[in-house]
């Protein structure tokens, strides 16, 4: 499974303001830091500031901010709320795409795929942002 580079950029965004919390971040400074156009990072900071994880202050002296304590944000809903589906595998969409499958009625794939997914969001609601923003925790992007 693989996470959109929109839920991905979300969540590095959500980081950096944890992480800078005494100052207003600018998208342009976002943008730089990531090596992201500045379009793209507009439409994460304009969803994040939808859901309100974010505060976004417009003007000379603006820029944007957390919203809300980083204990306070848990990552399962982030990528929840950012993730356009989580369909693993076709036969978990539309049920358009069903009738392609030519072991539907036999194979169990979809339930295990769909036990799987859940202990993947099971788990990732033991974080919050305070938890993957700081160094001293044991949570790497290395996986541990």
């Amino acid at each position: 499974m693989e996470l959109t580079s929109f839920t991905d950029y979300s969540l590095r965004v959500l980081i950096y303001l944890a992480r800078n919390r005494e100052e207003l971040s600018s998208i342009g400074e976002l943008a730089d830091y990531y090596d992201l156009s500045r379009h793209h990072l507009a439409k994460i900071v304009n969803r994040l500031a939808e859901l309100g994880y974010i505060d976004a202050i417009r003007g000379k002296n603006g820029g944007v901010r957390l919203a809300q304590e980083p204990a306070q944000i848990n990552i399962a809903a982030v990528i929840r709320q950012t993730e356009p589906h989580f369909n693993l595998v076709e036969c978990m969409g539309p049920k358009g795409h069903v009738s392609k499958c030519m072991i539907h009625g036999d194979c169990k794939l979809k339930g295990a795929l769909a036990v799987a997914r859940g202990h993947f969001f099971a788990h990732l609601e033991q974080y919050t942002l305070a938890d993957v923003a700081t160094t001293s925790k044991a949570v790497s992007c290395a996986g541990g």
